[in-house]
């Protein structure tokens, strides 16, 4: 009699949809409160939503209206199916909802944890506990809820911290030596996106938006994401491999005074890169490849090989991995770049890598000069955690608000390099 009468009252509901709509929002409602109770709006009612709610309420609604539960419950009790408890109705009617978000968070949290503990199992690497243990106590948050349930997804970048190179590996390499797919750890793929943000956070820091930071941060960790077009033009220095030969090309081009363009791929198969002249104890870099170029006409005609590198305007994984090495040697780094927000965020960034890294020629007096406006979306860029070297420099820019450009002094950087 009772499962009649269920199956008649389920057909009567869903044969008016206000009222299967109104069963629904209780049924929610006690998702969030943990009991059926409190009230609901129904908006927006048509004539004959009015019509089916009157009949069922026995009052008459609105256009829109508000339903309390206990009027729900009054109201069923009046029908013939009054017999059956209306809890018991709306679990027949809607199974599946009655679990409350406390009790799905819990369960949740049991499965994720479990997942946890399998991956620590598995993979016992500190870079692997480390990251999960951040995950587990909230110290590090996955980009989508739904992440912390794929195990799969999960699985594949514990796999990847685990098996971090000693030597550096190409990524697509890597990525398919730990997932058997090259693209396994591409930036595109939840995987890749979820590993590059375990770097970060094992580095200490955020995920970069930036291309070359983002190769740059993977290099940190011996992966090798672009070793071609990835590159630092440099003059006047050589380079041992890891067996301690010297690899002759960087010698004979500075031997017959020309500049290379040398990929990542050859700086880091560099175990040590320094200047080839004996005397050199400072490397000079510049931010421009024109200023880096002209410099160069000066010292070709000289016949001298003066340490000089170009970072073209950025500093990518290549540009690290050159100066990481000329600064092992102990060789003190000078740079000079134009006098705005991008030429003092990369001095900023040498500056706080490398003790002794000077500044070469970017002081407030050669700033003096400076007479070419400096707008205020940009003088937003300045750098705002500066070494002090930079200091009193940023704090004139943001003063007189101009910008200087490097070319403007040429002559000031071709006489220190002539003069070695």
């Amino acid at each position: 009699m009772k499962d009649k009468l269920l199956a008649e009252a389920a057909a009567y509901f869903r044969e008016h949809a206000i009222l299967l709509k109104l069963a629904g929002e209780f049924c929610r409602k006690y998702r969030s409160l943990g009991h059926f109770g409190g009230r609901v709006l129904l908006s927006v009612l048509t004539v004959e939503e009015q019509r089916d709610l009157s009949a069922f309420l026995r009052r008459k609604p609105g256009k829109a209206d508000f339903v309390s539960y206990k009027d729900f419950s009054a109201a069923w009790e009046k029908t013939r199916f009054g017999s059956i408890a209306l809890p018991d109705f709306l679990l027949s009617l809607m199974p599946g909802n009655f679990m409350t978000k406390r009790e799905e968070r819990q369960q949740e949290q049991v499965k994720r944890r479990a997942i946890m503990d399998r991956l620590r199992a598995e993979y016992p690497a500190e870079p692997v506990r480390h990251w999960l243990r951040a995950l587990a106590q909230g110290d590090l948050r996955l980009f989508a809820k739904d992440l912390y349930q794929q195990e799969d997804v999960l699985a594949t970048v514990a796999c990847a911290l685990a098996s971090l190179p000693e030597k550096y590996e190409r990524l697509p390499l890597f990525a398919n030596r730990v997932a058997k797919n090259p693209h396994a750890l591409d930036f595109d793929r939840t995987e890749g996106r979820l590993f590059l943000q375990a770097l970060a956070f094992l580095q200490g820091g955020h995920v970069p938006a930036a291309a070359d930071e983002r190769t740059e941060l993977l290099y940190k960790y011996r992966l090798i994401r672009d070793d071609i077009l990835n590159f630092a033009t440099v003059y006047g220095l050589k380079a041992y491999a890891e067996n301690g030969r010297e690899i002759a090309y960087w010698r004979t081009a500075a031997e017959v005074c020309a500049p290379l363009n040398v990929p990542l791929r050859e700086i880091a198969a560099a175990r040590q890169i320094l200047p080839v002249s004996e005397k050199a104890d400072a490397v000079y870099i510049v931010e421009n490849s024109g200023v880096f170029s002209t410099l160069l006409d000066g010292l070709q005609a000289r016949q001298k090989t003066v340490p000089l590198v170009a970072l073209h305007g950025q500093l990518k994984a290549a540009s690290w991995a050159l100066l990481d090495r000329l600064a092992a040697g102990g060789f003190r780094l000078l740079y000079a770049g134009d006098f705005d927000p991008e030429g003092l965020s990369i001095a900023s960034h040498i500056l706080n890598r490398y003790e002794g890294a000077a500044l070469w020629h970017m002081s407030v007096n050669e700033y003096a000069q400076a007479n070419l406006p400096l707008p205020e979306n940009r003088l937003k860029k300045l750098p705002t955690s500066n070494h002090p070297q930079l200091t009193p420099l940023v704090a004139a820019m943001r003063h007189e608000q101009k910008v200087l450009y490097q070319e403007s002094l040429l002559q000031k950087l071709q006489a220190d390099l002539w003069n070695k």
